[in-house]
Formats: structure tokens, sequence, C-alpha cells
């Protein structure tokens, strides 16, 4: 006879007041936000996270561990209903208006890890049972064999009341699509991040290949924070800036002891992947801007040390690597194995062995330490950057053998038809394409290292020069670092490159291309980013219309936008100056915020099939003057304009 598997009983109420035999320590801790550890005499560990100078609302992480199969009853007291929450999840109401609601986001999750804490697998932890009875509830969930369980509960006293209020009544514009490039997975609701928050620590919302496993992301981390941040000015409800500083703790305690953030994305080496570590920087800065915190500034301070020694001495000036793999020749080899690739040492522009010259990696580096400088003080790093500058300078300006390469580009172009056009092409022309995929783009490393460039004639700009790997799937990358990199240093001249790199793009089929498969669709995300940033700069209306009509082409392909329209990005729009995203109140309309300071504009966009109205649930900007896209007025009602099917305006006060 099959015994029944063991039942572990907790109270809710148990996750915010731990016993007195539990191990606490504690993490992260500043005035504005507070994180306890506790491990329970079973192993179950609780992480509690607080803000002691925004209320008495907190979140607690329950996590059983793995081991045999059993089952979890928790019950919760003094609780009288369960209601499904608009923003996610759900509501467990109080029978007493004086104690505390609590918000469940998700059901709870049973994943396996592996040492790393790397999640293998993952799958919502089945119910085995549900009572609710004399102001009591309880809900058994079965926990599997080797897995471990995961909940994230919010306890909101009804001093905080506002918090349950305003999960209560989303706006449109707080439940409108939303994606995050660098994971390229979503966001739609408040409930979504507890999607990538997991025990207190923010990963990826997807399993990366080749090993299928989720990794820690704090790219991810800075992009959720984005959202929050634009969320906050467009509703000013509390729970967002909850969230913002639940995301700042979160990412402070997963600080490795040489100031870096690891990942383990390829290896069991847990190697360091210096564009996730620029995230963590990069959200630092933007909560160091907005509230000035030590905590916060000790760790931006050690992740700046940290950044510094990640460079490779090269013939053009320093250089900042992509990650720790480049290090390490072993690594190298190691990754090889994993991915099946090939690694070719070479020692082009006088670099190490396994530098990869990624050029998107080193601007990125490049801006992150220059924006330390700027808001820290800190110019320990000043020379360093300075060297970096100019060695992208000159590789930027690399140009050898252009007639060679303007031939085989041609050659390539073919390569970057979306599939309804290669088709249509000439029979002399499809053997041309097929010949240039099948021997002439594996071979352009070889190439690239005999005659070393970046920018091809006709605006293209390649990710490495490093790499038997050919990715043109990055051009849009690079020009929205080269942008930040621009913003940074407005006397480097990049404006013509950067104009080039929009040609190559508007003057050919790449948007198309990269919407027709989901694997490219983070091209066409980073595209609207590097637009966004641009006309942020410039205010450019050429550089306007190819962002609405890049916006176009996201919501035809089925994607949120990038958090930036929201109007929160700190990189281009300081705190002092943001000005809220207004909320449709149809939830068809997608508004793009580019307003700043005493300028508000913005972009109505209706990717549909019928022409709109525009109206506004939450009017936290001036009445606006209409435009249509030729920059002509709108006529008729301006106080209600009609968005005609699959077009836009702006409106501008």
């Amino acid at each position: 006879m099959t015994e029944s598997p063991e039942t572990r009983n907790l109270a809710l109420q148990d996750l915010y007041e731990p016993p007195v035999d539990a191990d606490t320590s504690r993490g992260p801790d500043s005035t504005g936000f507070r994180r306890e550890r506790h491990v329970l005499p079973d192993a179950a560990e609780i992480v509690l996270d607080s803000f002691p100078d925004a209320g008495a609302a907190s979140c607690s992480f329950l996590r059983l561990p793995a081991g045999p199969a059993r089952n979890l009853r928790l019950e919760a007291r003094d609780i009288d209903r369960i209601e499904s929450c608009p923003s996610g999840g759900w509501l467990l109401r109080p029978d007493d208006a004086q104690s505390p609601s609590y918000w469940i986001p998700h059901l709870p999750m049973a994943r396996v890890l592996d040492a790393k804490q790397r999640i293998l697998s993952e799958h919502d932890a089945r119910p085995g049972g549900f009572e609710l009875a004399a102001g009591q509830v309880s809900v058994t969930v079965e926990v599997p064999e080797d897995a471990c369980m995961d909940l994230a509960v919010w306890r909101i006293p009804a001093s905080d009341s506002g918090i349950t209020a305003a999960l209560e009544k989303p706006l449109v514009i707080e439940t409108q699509p939303l994606s995050l490039w660098n994971s390229q997975t979503g966001y739609s609701v408040a409930a979504d991040i507890y999607r990538y928050l997991v025990h207190g620590h923010v990963y990826v919302d997807r399993f990366i290949w080749p090993r299928m496993w989720k990794i820690c992301s704090e790219l991810d981390a800075y992009g959720l924070y984005n959202i929050m941040t634009g969320l906050e000015q467009a509703t000013g409800k509390a729970i967002y800036s909850l969230l913002k500083r639940q995301l700042v703790v979160s990412v402070i305690d997963r600080q490795a002891a040489d100031g870096g953030w690891h990942h383990g994305e390829w290896t069991d080496r847990m190697e360091s992947h210096y564009r996730f570590h620029n995230g963590a920087m990069l959200l630092l800065q933007a909560a160091m801007m907005e509230q000035p915190d030590d905590v916060v500034g000790k760790s931006l301070e050690r992740a700046a040390g940290f950044l510094s020694q990640c460079t490779d001495s090269t013939s053009l000036g320093l250089w900042f690597l992509h990650d720790s793999l480049e290090d390490h020749p072993d690594m190298m080899r190691e990754l090889c194995e994993q991915t099946g690739s090939t690694w070719i040492p070479a020692r082009t522009l006088g670099k190490s062995p396994t530098n990869k010259l990624i050029l998107n990696t080193h601007v990125d580096a490049i801006v992150v330490l220059e924006q330390y400088r700027g808001i820290t003080g800190d110019d320990r790093y000043a020379a360093q950057v300075e060297s970096a500058r100019s060695a992208a300078r000159d590789m930027l300006a690399l140009h050898p053998a252009e007639s060679f390469y303007r031939i085989m580009y041609r050659a390539i172009r073919l390569t970057l038809l979306p599939a309804s056009e290669a088709a249509r092409l000439p029979l002399p022309v499809r053997a041309v394409k097929r010949l240039t995929w099948k021997y002439l783009t594996p071979r352009m490393h070889s190439i690239k290292r005999r005659f070393p460039r970046l920018v091809m004639p006709g605006g293209l700009i390649e990710r490495h020069l490093g790499m038997p790997h050919y990715d043109i799937n990055y051009h849009p990358v690079n020009m929205l670092d080269l942008a930040r990199l621009w913003r940074c240093f407005p006397a480097e001249d990049l404006a013509g490159l950067l104009d080039g790199a929009i040609g190559a793009v508007t003057d050919s089929s790449l948007l198309k291309y990269w919407a027709e498969a989901k694997k490219r669709h983070f091209s066409l995300l980073v595209w609207v980013e590097a637009l966004y940033h641009l006309h942020t700069l410039k205010q450019d209306p050429e550089y306007r219309r190819i962002l609405a009509e890049g916006v176009m082409e996201l919501l035809d392909a089925g994607l949120g936008l990038p958090p930036c329209l929201l109007g929160g990005d700190t990189e281009a729009v300081k705190p002092a100056v943001r000005v809220p995203c207004p909320s449709p109140v149809n939830s068809r309309l997608r508004v793009v915020n580019l307003g700043s300071g005493e300028r508000t504009e913005i972009l109505v966009i209706n990717h549909t099939k019928t022409d709109l109205k525009v109206t506004w649930e939450n009017p936290v900007i001036p009445p606006l003057s209409w435009e249509s896209p030729d920059g002509q007025p709108v006529h008729g009602d301006v106080s209600i304009p009609t968005v005609a099917a699959h077009n836009w305006i702006r409106g501008t006060a």
C-alpha cells in the first residue's frame, strides 16, 4: 500500500513573523529597503523584503527545498474571501477591515534547480485541495519529488489599503503588453514581474539555448525597472515604487564578493556576462539619480571597480570585453564544446587571442562608466574611458578593401530578404543568394581578420571581429549603443554613421526580415528603442516617422512596446524632467511618450483596421495640438481626435 505524502502545514502569517528557532541573517539594508533571510528548522527558507520609509507593506518569498514528494498546506487566518486580481494573481481579503490583505501574484511553482541555482525546469505546483470556512482559507499543493517549491506573497496592512485599491483598478496603460529585448519575453500586468523575480533574484523568463536553463539577468532587472518607473510616473501608484525598490535590493543581494554579477549562461564556471553586469549598474545608477542611498552607492562603486578590470589592450586602445570567457582560453574551449562552435585564436588589431572584439558591449561599458562618473563624481576610470572611446572611434573609422566589401555586401543583402521577396528573385539571383549563404557568410570571419572593419558599405554595422559566426541581427543593438554614446559625448561625430545605419534598414526589407521569424524579433524591439534614443537626442521629424513605423511593425508582429516608450528611461529623461504618459480609454491605441521637461510630445498609434478616437482615462497632460504623419494639423474635434486605421498622429503641448 502506497503511503500518503507527508503534509507540511504553514500559516501565511508565519511568512512575516518567522519562529524564534529560525536561522536569521540580514541582507541589503537601507532606509529604502531591507531584506532578511530566515531558514526554518526543516530547511524551508523565507526571504522577507520590507520598506522602512514607505509604510508597512512587505513581500515574502517562500522556498521549500527539494526532497521527497510531499504536500504543502498553506493557511491564512482572518480571511473571508479570495478574489481574482485585475493586476494578476489573487487578493485574499480579511473579514476585519483592520486586518491585512494578501496579494499572491502567481500560483506556487515547482522548480528543479542545479547547484548554481539555475532553473532547469518549472511548472505550476498542482493544487491538491481548497477550504474556506470560519474566517480561514487553506490551500494544499503537491510538491513533486526532487523539486523545490516557490511562492511569493505580499502582505498589505489596512494602513496601506491604497495599494490594494491600485491593484484592483489598473489603468489601460498598466495592462498593455511590453517586451524586454534581452530575454525576448513580455510583461502585461504587475503580477508578471514575479515571472522574473524568483525567490529574491531576477531571472530571464525563458530557457536559454543550448543548455536550456534559466539564468539570472540584471539586464532584465533594468528593463523591469524602466517599466516600473514609467508606470509609477503615469499612475502615481505606490506599488510601482515598492516594486522598483524590490528590484534594487534583489540586484544588490546577488552581487558577488568581487563586485561583479556572475551568470553561467554557457558553462558551469559561472562566467560573468558584462552586458548583464552593466544592466545592474544602469539600474543602480537610475536608483541613485532618483534617491541617493549609501547602500546603493557602495554597491555601484564595487561594480565599477569590477568592470574597470574587464579589458584587453589592442593596437587601437583599451577594449572592454564581452564576458569573462574572454579572459581564459580553457573557458573558451569549454564554450565551444557546449555550443558546437569553433574558436579561432587570432591577434587581429593587436588583441588577445580570446578577445572577440564585440562592439556593442564595449560601447555599453564606456557609457556605463561615464554615467557612473557623472552621477558619483568618481573619476578614477576617466583615462580608461577615454582610451576605450578612442578605440571605438578608430574601429568605426576602419574602411579597408572598400570595393571588395561593396561587392560582397551586394550578395549578402540577398540573404537578408524576407521569404516572400526572396521567392520572387530571378533564378540566377537566387543561385547567388544560395552560394552567398552557403559559402560566403560562413567565411566572413576570415575576410574580416585580414581586412578588419565593422561598418560595411551601405551602412550595416557588424557585431564583432573575433568569432566565426555571422549575425547582422545585432545591427540595431549597435545603433542603440552608439546613440547612447552620442548622448554621453555630444562632440562625437556620429550623426553621419547613425544616419547611414538607419538607411541600411529603411532602404531595404530588413524590418520585414526581422519580423517574419520569432528568433529575430529582438532586432525589431531594439530598432525601436534605438530610434527613441535618437529622437530624444535630436527631435528629428524623420526619426519620429521611422520610430512610429517601427512601432507599427512591432504591433503587427504581436510584440509589446519597449519599456523606454513609457518615458521612464533615466538615460534619456532625467527624473526631474519626466513627463507622465497618458493612458488611453481604448486599449487598442498605443502611446509613445517622447516628452521631457516643459515639452509634452506623444505619438498615438493605431495598428488596427478601424478608425479610433483618442480619449484619456488619466488626463495627466495638458490639452494637445495634433498633427498627422505628414506634419499637417488634424482637423475636426481636436479635443477628441481620430486616428485612422493603421496610422498614427502626433500630439504636442
